[in-house]
């Protein structure tokens, strides 16, 4: 299977609390997906981690995750 969810860690952005972490899920791709995902409009950003693309859920609000999911399956991924 190309898509699996695991277990992350989201950091706390906006230099309010450096170096702080706070646990998470995500989507896990093959990078081959990252530029595609890119390219879309809108845009998917995600991170490399351990040789693969990490999508962390913790920054997607629950009702945009069918826009997600779609955005994936554009770029030819299985869910």
């Amino acid at each position: 299977m190309e898509a699996d969810t695991v277990e992350s860690r989201a950091t706390v952005g906006g230099g309010g609390a450096p170096g702080v972490e706070l646990p998470s899920h995500a989507v896990a791709l093959p990078v081959r997906y990252a530029l595609p995902l890119r390219q879309q409009d809108p845009a998917v950003a995600g991170r490399i981690e351990s040789g693969r693309l990490l999508l962390d859920l913790r920054a997607v609000p629950p009702e945009l995750d069918d826009e997600l999911l779609a955005a994936v399956r554009a770029v030819g991924c299985p869910t």
